[in-house]
């Protein structure tokens, strides 16, 4: 009976240990979409748009420590530096990159830049901004080459048309935020055991 007890103290006390330190919760409204535990990696961006990238050390109630990771490329390899001692609170974090965007180090920073995303550039406005400037670009070199004049009446509506989209195209490109923004749709919490 005694073998039975201390094996299942045994198992039970890393499961304690472990769970004493909390986790951080990712939610859409109030839907759970990702976890963060201790030792897990997390990649966020500041109030003051900075991106921060390391491992998690340990979570309270209202914040969460931090060793930062830094990875240099050389011509020899890779170079890993962590940074230990950072304290961030839960309102630190601005935004967190989705899971099709790629974390990049360049320079001894933290880049978040758009990944494999379906749609993107209708998203962003990209396509429609070059193709109304190619219409117009184009329909004008080509009555300055004919030497008609490239406002005429007739070709007003479709330049109209062209720069409107052109508009468009550019509101798209301003509202754009690929990144999963902290505020009203998503919230970070921090969920600490308490004794940790």
């Amino acid at each position: 009976m005694t073998k039975t007890i201390l094996l299942i103290l045994a198992f039970s006390l890393p499961i304690g240990a472990y769970s004493q330190n909390g986790y951080l919760v990712l939610k859409k409204r109030n839907r759970p979409l990702r976890y963060f535990w201790k030792d897990s990696r997390i990649t966020f961006q500041r109030n003051d748009g900075e991106w921060v990238h390391g491992i998690i050390t340990g979570i309270h109630n209202d914040s969460f420590s931090l060793t930062r990771e830094m990875i240099r490329y050389t011509l020899s390899g890779i170079d890993t530096t962590h940074y230990r001692g950072y304290k961030f609170s839960v309102k630190d974090v601005c935004a967190l990159p989705t899971k099709k965007e790629m974390i990049v180090h360049d320079n001894n920073r933290v880049r978040v830049i758009l990944g494999h995303e379906k749609f993107v550039w209708v998203r962003n406005g990209f396509i429609f901004q070059v193709a109304s400037a190619g219409y117009i670009g184009l329909n004008v070199a080509n009555d300055l080459i004919r030497n008609e004049p490239p406002f005429s009446k007739e070709k007003l509506k479709g330049l109209g048309i062209a720069s409107a989209v052109f508009v468009m195209g550019t509101i798209l490109h301003y509202c754009f935020y690929p990144h999963l923004r902290v505020g009203k749709k998503f919230h970070l919490e921090a969920i600490g055991i308490s004794g940790s």
